[in-house]
């Protein structure tokens, strides 16, 4: 276990706003940024994902996709109102549906995942290439992408300034950073009950609105747009859903998702339905309900983040990036 300070303001708090698992996210009081200190180091972080031991294994993640599908179709029909087309790399693949639907779309895709029983299933089952360890410059020999993309990921970054210098190495001239992660940086604190879990150690960090966009300007991007999305509603029906089938409201995803799954893993024709039917439920409550309740940004929410690494004044004119209208709204309609 190793104590940390806030890696914005290099100050260390007393503030401790989540206790779970034995672990303490302290909120720092000048920017906001929520993290975990002490904290697991960087060796035991990356066992915990070699070995499976994280809050949902791959043994469910491959089991239970349709709602991973919902949403990676949505955020490629974001992606494509930036660009038609190109090179994805996706950081933490899981189970590969969003490279598969992007690679529906036209897009060129590769993947990098932790864990070697996801990543073999990429490369074997999806035939999508896919690295088995961490983000670096020599990931596919060198290859440089259009589109850097990752979903509830960034708050399980253990130096997030350090991934996304890496990622903007990553990059073409003017290519796209995309990612989806949680405002809990900014949600009051009477809000935090409606949350199942925080899932510690897995998250290491919970950001702000403000804390991305510091994050995102010391790491040489430029934030184009923030789609919100407000996810009380999700957390609402999720929790009445977790009672109607015999669940107690503070269970783990990983418990509420084993009473959908019969003992081999596989589940049953009417389950699956079951499940299949509140993944679009949920899906639907998500992103489109979502869209039209987010105005207060202290209520919880999940936002899709758009960001284009910065170029010299000289290469702007040679970008084929295609950008949203900055006079749109803010919510994917």
């Amino acid at each position: 276990m190793e104590d940390i300070q806030c890696i914005f303001c290099k100050k260390s708090t007393d503030n401790v706003v989540i206790e779970e698992n034995g672990y303490k996210g302290r909120k720092c009081p000048e920017c906001g940024l929520i993290y975990v200190s002490p904290r697991p180091t960087f060796r035991e972080i990356q066992e915990l994902y070699r070995f499976d031991r994280q809050a949902t294994s791959a043994h469910q993640q491959v089991f239970g996709t349709l709602s991973k599908r919902l949403y990676a179709r949505h955020h490629v029909r974001i992606i494509r109102r930036f660009l038609q087309g190109g090179s994805i790399l996706e950081l933490g693949s899981g189970t590969g549906e969003f490279l598969d639907e992007a690679r529906k779309e036209g897009f060129d895709v590769y993947g990098v995942e932790i864990n070697p029983r996801l990543s073999t299933f990429i490369d074997e089952e999806l035939s999508i290439p896919c690295e088995n360890r961490p983000l670096d410059s020599s990931l596919f020999g060198g290859k440089k992408f259009d589109i850097v993309y990752h979903c509830d990921v960034l708050s399980h970054f253990y130096d997030p300034l350090s991934e996304f210098m890496q990622i903007n190495a990553k990059l073409r001239d003017g290519g796209l950073v995309v990612f989806e992660t949680g405002n809990l940086g900014d949600v009051d604190l009477r809000f935090y009950g409606w949350y199942s879990s925080f899932q510690y150690p897995d998250h290491l960090f919970f950001f702000s609105v403000d804390n991305i966009v510091d994050l995102l300007s010391r790491t040489g991007f430029q934030p184009l747009r923030v789609y919100s999305f407000c996810i009380l509603p999700q957390l609402f029906f999720s929790k009445a859903v977790s009672y109607l089938i015999g669940s107690q409201t503070r269970n783990t995803v990983k418990e509420r998702n084993a009473v959908l799954t019969s003992g081999n893993g596989e589940a049953n024709v009417p389950k699956r339905v079951a499940k299949d039917a509140l993944s679009c439920v949920l899906y639907l409550v998500r992103y489109k309900l979502g869209a039209l309740l987010h105005m207060k940004t202290t209520m919880p929410q999940t936002i899709v983040v758009v960001a284009r690494k910065k170029v010299d004044a000289g290469m702007a004119g040679t970008l084929r990036t295609r950008s949203c209208d900055s006079g749109r709204s803010s919510s994917l309609q």
